[in-house]
């Protein structure tokens, strides 16, 4: 027959085994690379549609600098008679074609805009790249700290069980009361409810994963070393594609301005004309050329829009970098925090691993009674908890010290 202490640790594994079989956990893959992750992360991103899109902006602003002609040409036909009036014979046709000549620079403006589209394509990839980056390591540090707990309420359980059976063993032979066993029953229960909480809270953090990356694998471990730089530059993926977005805008403002002030217009054509029945048809060829001039108040007026829209990207620059400057003051006071809380942390576990170790032998022996041997198992999981809580913290924060100077993974 059995032992109590072996069914009831059977009872336990039956019980961490199965808590959720409707819904099992992802498996670990410890040949699974963060990077194999991450591109299966960008794959599915709802940005990924943007950088085509930017591709082809640039592209198009590229065939129109191309071109030897400022916009597309223009064919004019003209036909006049009078039989609607006095019917004398008079006919006179035009046809022609009509095109607009670049101004000065407005070539190399079209030229200078393709340029900064391309930038502009190539920049947003990058930021994309760290807009995933940061979903990922927010997945990631989640389900690394989900699995943590669970893994403590598995341990919590695990304890539980076998503090359980020597109460029972000494109850048995006499040494302690049933409301010692009730009480180790007690823990067991208690123990077993956090296990079902955490397993669902692991089951949201694996789907939250799942969502992003599509995979049905995690990865082992994750961790990140700490960013070689620790500034906020222009290098930055966020204030390289505002900075290029403003160099944009300064494109389009000179654009508009072009745009307003208007093209010269050159028209080449043939005419036949005759001025009554009895003349003869006349064929001519004709040269016109039309140039605007003046009208700089209107220019200014057209123009206004785009040069809002700059300052307003000078406004976007500025915070942004104000935002991720206070943001990486803020990380490194948590990390510097952090640093000397872990190291308490580590002596505490220490300290409550040697009483709940003491504990568990003076119960087992018969010299103390369960009730601190209960306070001192749960001080160690408590402690054994809140430092491997702080560890995982700790690489959360150096993530969040790349995510901000803007590190991809």
């Amino acid at each position: 027959m059995a032992s109590p202490a072996h069914s009831a640790d059977v009872e336990a594994r039956e019980t961490v085994a199965h808590p959720h079989s409707e819904h099992p956990h992802l498996g670990v893959d410890a040949s699974l690379s963060i990077d194999r992750v991450f591109q299966a992360a960008l794959q599915l991103a709802p940005e990924q549609d943007l950088g085509s899109a930017y591709r082809q902006q640039a592209e198009a602003q590229q065939r129109v600098s191309r071109r030897l002609i400022a916009n597309r040409p223009r064919l004019n036909l003209s036909y006049w008679d009078d039989q609607a009036g006095d019917n004398t014979g008079m006919q006179e046709t035009e046809l022609g074609v009509e095109v607009d000549l670049w101004r000065w620079g407005e070539r190399g403006n079209a030229q200078a805009l393709a340029d900064s589209f391309n930038s502009g394509s190539q920049d947003w990839q990058a930021y994309q790249q760290l807009l995933v980056s940061g979903r990922l390591r927010d997945a990631l540090h989640q389900l690394s700290a989900s699995a943590a707990r669970r893994q403590h309420a598995v341990d919590a359980v695990s304890d539980a069980q076998r503090l359980l059976a020597v109460s029972q063993k000494r109850f048995k032979a006499g040494a302690i009361p049933r409301a010692a066993v009730m009480q180790s029953e007690a823990l067991l229960l208690t123990a077993r409810q956090q296990l079902l909480e955490q397993e669902a809270e692991l089951v949201d953090a694996e789907r939250q994963y799942v969502t992003l990356t599509g995979l049905q694998q995690r990865p082992e471990t994750f961790s990140e070393a700490p960013p070689q730089r620790r500034q906020i530059d222009q290098q930055h993926p966020q204030l390289r594609l505002l900075l290029t977005r403003r160099q944009q805008q300064a494109e389009k403002l000179t654009q508009q301005r072009h745009q307003a002030a208007g093209n010269s217009t050159v028209s080449l054509g043939v005419r036949r004309e005759r001025g009554s029945d009895s003349e003869p048809e006349l064929e001519s060829f004709g040269v016109s050329v039309s140039i605007p001039f003046g009208g700089s108040a209107h220019s200014d007026a057209s123009s206004s829009e785009a040069a809002v829209a700059l300052a307003d990207i000078d406004v976007q620059i500025k915070r942004a970098r104000l935002q991720l400057q206070q943001q990486l003051h803020e990380v490194e006071h948590q990390l510097d925090v952090l640093e000397e809380s872990l190291d308490f942390a580590t002596r505490a576990r220490d300290l409550a691993r040697q009483q709940w170790q003491m504990a568990e032998k003076a119960f087992a022996i018969g010299e103390s009674d369960i009730r601190p041997t209960i306070l001192a198992l749960q001080h160690y999981r408590q402690s054994q908890v809140q430092w491997q809580l702080l560890t995982l913290r700790r690489h959360q924060l150096i993530s969040s010290l790349r995510q901000t100077v803007g590190e991809p993974l």
